[in-house]
């Protein structure tokens, strides 16, 4: 009987330490896809490129009624670029300096604005735990440490994306439009896999 309750405790305990998981990276995809086609191409194409991509990814927890916040800012956000990259040449042409700064604002502006209501990781891991954990103080706590993580490191890639497109050579957009803010994504993304990897070190 002892063993059982404890038994129950451990399995409670995992449930509601669990983060994210993979999926999070998926919501990702269309900022990542926007700064790799900015690169090699015009604003309008990754503008547009971001856009199909992002709606692509949200239309399944729009369907199922359960939309995400990151997903529902990025159609919303690259929808922007897109009006911008089309109807204003000169504006686009500024944007497409500083296209990166933006992106990278905005996540922060969807991140931070998500504590205000549902942080943006516990929308993603509550798919993998059961709905009588979604209330316990451990797995606010933990989600909500999670998605502060994620805000201060996209406020943080905010400053190195504005230094490189004020610079605007190529050794400033390898160091601060790739080299810091790839160190800053994987150091985040080990530690949110601490989380989600946590389940399964207390079974």
């Amino acid at each position: 009987m002892s063993t059982t309750r404890i038994s129950n405790r451990n399995v409670a305990q995992a449930d509601d330490s669990r983060g994210p998981g993979i999926k999070i990276y998926l919501a990702f995809i269309p900022w990542v896809m926007f700064t790799l086609v900015a690169q090699h191409s015009t604003l309008k194409w990754a503008a547009i490129a971001a856009l199909a991509v992002s709606v692509a990814i949200a239309l399944p927890s729009l369907l199922k009624g359960r939309p995400k916040l990151l997903e529902i800012g990025a159609v919303l956000a690259f929808a922007g670029f897109t009006v911008v990259a089309l109807n204003d040449p000169g504006a686009s042409e500024w944007v497409t300096r500083y296209a990166r700064a933006i992106a990278a604002a905005m996540l922060a502006l969807i991140a931070f604005g998500s504590l205000l209501v549902v942080p943006f990781t516990e929308q993603y891991a509550r798919e993998s735990v059961p709905r009588q954990f979604w209330s316990s103080p451990r797995f606010q706590r933990l989600n909500r440490q999670l998605t502060l993580m994620w805000a201060l490191v996209f406020t943080a890639m905010v400053p190195a994306h504005v230094i490189a497109g004020a610079i605007d050579t190529p050794r400033a957009n390898l160091i601060f439009n790739w080299a810091i803010p790839i160190v800053l994504i994987v150091w985040a993304a080990k530690r949110t896999a601490k989380v989600s990897d946590a389940p399964a070190q207390e079974a």
